[in-house]
């Protein structure tokens, strides 16, 4: 079969949140350096590395169901992180041990009051239906069936299994470390936190190049597979440090607040227009690069956004914050603000 017809067939065949991870990873790869020769050659690697990962067979759909060969089960935030562990897995031979839960929501958006029970995940999913673009798929906030799913993996990990939950330096996956080891506060099974971030940034990082890794999303299969063996070297958490996540949840779950962040040491939920000043910063910034108050579209102000924050927050936060600038009028409109990609903004 033509090597071409094949990527056009696997891509047609890729959900609206499958498209949407393939899509995040290329722009942080290109993203990286355009400047540096290394850099470009990464890039190719990383690139065609994708697209065989589109043309696994099933790779991308599979359902993870527990077996007794299951030795170590990895908890992830997102869905970058889960496509790139899995593929880096698969490269190591360990498809067959090594079995990966992932947590698809965006903890840093979004409000975490009582999530861990059936009020909380409706009431979640409703914000997000209100507030937040997402080609009017509301599928993607079926969180009974969501929650029902990762309530089902959970209770089947297998009680010899150990546990790595992969969270680093960022709200999105701290929340989702509190929030995973209070779902499994009825689980002996040894559970390590692995910062894959931190351990990409010492072991890739040169005086001449360093990339700061965000959240683990960012990192691409390839290193992966190299910091792999590095997840359980710090010993498995104590059962005191298990006890303080799971109380530092139930803290969290009492907060109404729809805006996380991470301030380097604990989690802050702060107000919904935390980032408007910076948001009209960065559309102000634009008018000046550009000599002009021509209308901006929305999609180059959030990259702009993105590119310049030192928090991990999505762009569907940041595009929900620019809808309520034009509602409030910061800002002027031009297109209809279905998703980014249809409309522009200026300065009043």
């Amino acid at each position: 079969m033509n090597k071409r017809f094949e990527i056009r067939k696997a891509i047609n065949g890729l959900s609206s949140q499958e498209a949407k991870q393939f899509l995040t990873i290329i722009k942080l790869q290109l993203d990286i350096d355009e400047a540096s020769n290394d850099a470009k050659i990464d890039l190719y690697k990383s690139l065609k590395e994708l697209f065989e990962k589109l043309l696994v067979p099933d790779n991308r759909i599979s359902k993870w169901e527990p077996n007794a060969a299951t030795t170590k089960v990895h908890i992830v935030f997102g869905d970058s992180i889960a496509g790139s562990l899995k593929f880096a897995i698969k490269q190591l031979g360990y498809a067959d041990t090594n079995k990966v839960i992932c947590f698809r929501d965006q903890f840093s958006m979004g409000p975490l009051w009582q999530l861990h029970e059936e009020t909380g995940q409706a009431h979640r999913g409703e914000w997000f239906i209100d507030h937040i673009n997402n080609g009017n798929d509301e599928a993607d906030y079926d969180y009974d069936t969501y929650h029902q799913r990762l309530t089902e993996q959970i209770a089947h990990i297998p009680a010899e299994a150990s546990i790595v939950i992969w969270s680093g330096k960022n709200a999105h996956e701290q929340v989702g470390l509190r929030y995973a080891v209070y779902l499994l506060r009825n689980s002996q099974n040894s559970i390590f936190v692995f910062n894959a971030e931190e351990a990409c940034e010492r072991r890739f990082n040169t005086s001449d190049r360093q990339i700061d890794y965000l959240h683990a999303g960012e990192i691409p299969p390839e290193k992966l597979q190299t910091v792999f063996g590095e997840a359980e070297e710090s010993g498995s958490i104590a059962c005191e440090t298990r006890q303080l996540l799971e109380r530092e949840w139930l803290s969290l779950a009492t907060h109404h607040e729809v805006l996380h962040i991470w301030d380097g040491e604990r989690i802050l939920s702060v107000d919904e227009h935390f980032f408007d000043s910076y948001l009209l910063e960065a559309v102000e910034k634009l008018h000046t690069y550009r000599s002009n108050n021509d209308f901006i579209k929305a999609a180059r102000v959030i990259g702009e956004a993105i590119g310049y924050c030192d928090q991990y927050i999505s762009d569907s936060y940041f595009e929900y914050r620019l809808r309520q600038l034009i509602y409030n009028g910061s800002l002027e409109i031009k297109g209809v603000p279905r998703s980014m990609r249809f409309y522009s903004v200026r300065r009043k």
